[in-house]
């Protein structure tokens, strides 16, 4: 009988539109309980297409007037529309699902008078519609199939949002689809499905280990396995039976063989990401990579840089040019300038009758604009080049400068100029320089301007050699690199400056070298506490100058670290904040000190061996920073000058000129010989890397 009543009020639908229903409520119902409720209805109404509001309206009038329906489900049933379109109106249901959301009401809104379960007939429908019509608000909360239906619904969310599925998971263990889910998961999200299955006792894991597919068995065998993370990244070969899983444990027992195999593994999944195939997790490859780089070679090479060469490097014998390539480019962030120098020089000597371009062609190019940056960074680019086949290195050049607008995070670019400004070669900038220009006419013809824009603010980068920067910070809206204004640097009325020394032998010496000037000066003035020192301006503009005492490192204490904590706490009370910031020490403390910067800094000297390789980091603190590093060796030769001239230019009220200072320091260093070391230092106006992490906003 319902059914027929229904089917009567479908072929009413284009009467009630003829006629033009009224919205005045008051002609539907005579019961004042469920006026307000009509009243709502019309509201919601407001703003959806004519043809949907009559339709809206016929099926309003419908659950009003059919007899069958006592007030109880007159409301109910009312109160259902009401929920519909409080999902259209904030788009909880798209529009254009308005007619088939309306359509799905009405049919399960039949089967729940009559009594039946809806639990089939929501399979029909997609997961928008469901929501709306089973979620919280519901109004078949009395229909037998609801439980089943939101299960349904559950699995439809989680095979739209298949990263939800292990989270959600645990409560549906005994559902049909849980096999299914669960291999999706493990084999899109196989670091998640790891740690999940890691909890042995869990339910969850019981079910994973019945799961019949060799991703989902081998994420549970690793799991289980104490090393398991450290054999989780060969999954990809594993699977494909390029390896086994108990040779792998047997390799992983020797760390040379295992850096070994690590390599190799790196090497051939570049061959498949060559060819478009995407390894499984083969990012994590190079990450291990990195991580033994270090643990096993790096810091003992570092950490005896104080010994002779047979000995610093008696750790990476054995290990062959591709290995000692990767061990360099892995260690970019920590490996010290003569480490890097020696490492190179063992790799250029390996290659026997193979060229350097061999070289790069047998590992795929893998992050070779890394490489090309670190040996131009630490001048070694030339002898690269020169061991290369005479018509290789234009493809290399090519190569190094194309594709930069497919990385977004500009790391790559950012590789390309910082290398463009440690080449010395004319020949070489000559040629990126083309290149570039080759870029921007090829990205024009295809119209992608946002490439072009990249290839175009590169372009500016380059010539900005030529003007200090000058053209670049104007087109940017920079502070120009090429000036720093005093009063820029003011807290509380004079310049402060902070220094951090460290105590081994270099660094005492550094200590001893930098106060010998001021002791002899009679412009300034010396002042000692237990833990630092002040050098205050007697003469000219107000200046302190701060340093930590460098003391040894007796019982194990790092009183260094004590000392440059007390100097900021001081600092601080004082209310006294830093403008000039210098790092007076090895390169393995310069982690220290960026740790400890003030993002108050706005001059940033960074005295070390190979800091230019650390100018990100200091913009992570000090995103305004000017900073001086030094490609190459840091020395107090070079190091106390630059700080004299900075201090003294300041103290006679002069703002820092930059180009006119380093002119002045060239022309000193040559009477010295200290020049060489001073040509490795980077000024902030030559800083063209700096330039562009600091426009990166601003690039379209």
């Amino acid at each position: 009988m319902q059914i027929l009543r229904f089917l009567m009020f479908l072929v009413m639908l284009p009467f009630f539109s003829s006629a033009q229903i009224s919205t005045d409520t008051l002609v539907w119902t005579n019961d004042i309980r469920r006026v307000k409720l009509h009243e709502d209805i019309d509201l919601a109404q407001q703003g959806l297409p004519k043809n949907l509001n009559l339709s809206i309206d016929g099926l309003q009038q419908w659950v009003e007037l059919e007899n069958q329906f006592d007030h109880r489900l007159k409301i109910k049933y009312l109160s259902g529309i009401k929920v519909i379109l409080d999902d259209l109106r904030s788009g909880k249901v798209a529009r254009q699902l308005a007619e088939p959301l309306f359509g799905a009401y009405k049919t399960l809104l039949e089967l729940d008078f009559q009594g039946q379960s809806i639990e089939k007939w929501i399979e029909s429908y997609p997961l928008e519609i469901n929501r709306s019509l089973l979620g919280d608000r519901t109004v078949f909360y009395e229909n037998a199939g609801l439980p089943r239906a939101k299960i349904y619904m559950h699995y439809q969310y989680i095979i739209e949002h298949p990263d939800q599925i292990l989270p959600t998971i645990s409560n549906y263990l005994n559902e049909p689809f849980v096999n299914e889910v669960l291999i999706t998961a493990a084999h899109k999200f196989p670091s998640d499905f790891y740690n999940y299955a890691s909890a042995l006792q869990s339910p969850l894991r019981k079910k994973m280990v019945l799961v019949n597919d060799s991703m989902v068995q081998l994420l549970c065998k690793l799991s289980a396995d104490s090393s398991g993370r450290l054999l989780y990244p060969f999954m990809h070969a594993i699977i494909n039976k390029e390896i086994t899983y108990d040779s792998l444990k047997i390799v992983s027992q020797n760390e040379t063989n295992f850096f070994k195999l690590l390599v190799k593994t790196q090497i051939h999944y570049q061959r498949e990401i060559a060819s478009d195939h995407y390894p499984i997790e083969y990012a994590e490859v190079f990450k291990l990579l990195k991580k033994k780089a270090a643990e096993v070679f790096i810091n003992e090479v570092n950490a005896l840089h104080d010994d002779p060469d047979a000995v610093r490097f008696k750790i990476i014998a054995g290990l062959t040019p591709d290995e000692l390539y990767y061990l360099m480019i892995a260690s970019e962030d920590i490996i010290y300038t003569s480490s890097f120098v020696g490492i190179f020089q063992r790799m250029m000597a390996l290659l026997n009758k193979r060229t350097s371009d061999e070289l790069l062609i047998d590992i795929h190019f893998d992050r070779f604009r890394k490489f090309i940056k670190m040996a131009a960074d630490y001048n070694k680019l030339d002898e690269f080049i020169n061991a290369m086949r005479p018509d290789q290195a234009k493809r290399l050049i090519k190569d190094f400068v194309a594709g930069l607008n497919i990385d977004p995070s500009l790391e790559t670019s950012v590789d390309v100029v910082n290398g463009y400004s440690s080449i010395s070669n004319p020949a070489l900038k000559k040629a990126i320089a083309e290149e570039v220009q080759s870029n921007i006419l090829a990205l024009q013809s295809i119209k992608d301007n946002d490439g072009v824009a990249l290839y175009e603010t590169l372009q500016l980068l380059l010539m900005s050699e030529q003007d200090s920067g000058k053209s670049f910070s104007k087109q940017f809206g920079l502070d120009p690199p090429y000036f720093m204004m005093r009063n820029k640097l003011l807290s509380n009325g004079r310049i402060v400056e902070q220094l951090f020394f460290y105590g081994d032998k270099d660094g005492k010496a550094s200590f001893e070298n930098f106060l010998a000037y001021y002791s002899r000066s009679k412009s300034w003035r010396i002042f000692k506490s237990e833990q630092w020192i002040e050098i205050r301006s007697l003469q000219g503009k107000p200046i302190s100058v701060f340093a930590n005492i460098p003391f040894d490192h007796a019982n194990g204490e790092d009183r260094d670290a004590q000392a440059q904590t007390a100097l900021a706490l001081f600092l601080q009370e004082q209310d006294l904040e830093p403008g000039i910031v210098v790092h007076r020490g090895h390169s393995f403390h310069l982690p220290s000190t960026i740790a400890q910067l003030p993002i108050s800094s706005k001059i940033v000297l960074l005295g070390s061996c190979g800091s230019y390789q650390h100018l990100s980091k200091v913009l992570n603190v000090c995103p305004d920073a000017q900073i001086i590093s030094s490609r190459e060796v840091g020395s107090l030769s070079v190091n106390d000058p630059i700080l004299r001239m900075i201090n003294e230019t300041m103290r006679i009220g002069k703002d820092l000129d930059w180009i006119r200072i380093w002119r002045s320091l060239q022309l000193q260093m040559r009477l010295s010989s200290a020049q060489r070391r001073f040509e490795n230092y980077v000024a902030p106006h030559q800083n063209l890397g700096l330039l562009l992490l600091k426009a990166r906003g601003k690039i379209i």
